[in-house]
């Protein structure tokens, strides 16, 4: 399957984590947002964003690590909306500053979804 994904994962506690590259970022405890695309194999991506057994080389990579993957959904569209769906996130939720975004323009494709974030959300969502 090919497409676009989003994945969230929970922070327990307040925590610095060396992401690669980018270096040591400090995470919020709360709700955090992936979003990514793949375009040869999306149930591998997403499983290896659930796996703890992996070489760290993406950004996300890293983070997955020290954060717990909760939920996932995918969309089959074409990979530009990929950074569409970032920019959207980017008016809802709190970007991490360069995070996944190094091949596109965005400033970041991880999001913290805020308390407020959450209460907005239609009961059933």
């Amino acid at each position: 399957m090919k497409g676009v994904y989003a994945v969230f994962f929970n922070v327990e506690t307040n925590r610095k984590v060396e992401i690669g590259a980018l270096g040591e970022k400090e995470f919020e405890k709360g709700l955090y947002v992936y979003i990514g695309s793949a375009m040869n194999s999306m149930e591998s991506r997403v499983s290896r964003h659930f796996s703890r057994q992996k070489k760290l080389h993406w950004h996300i990579d890293y983070f997955s690590m020290e954060s717990d993957p909760v939920a996932w959904s995918g969309f089959l569209v074409e990979s530009d909306w990929e950074c569409i769906l970032a920019e959207a996130a980017s008016g809802k939720a709190e970007p991490v500053d360069g995070f996944g975004s190094s091949d596109c323009k965005c400033n970041s494709h991880l999001f913290r979804v805020s308390e407020k974030c959450l209460k907005d959300l239609p009961e059933r969502f």
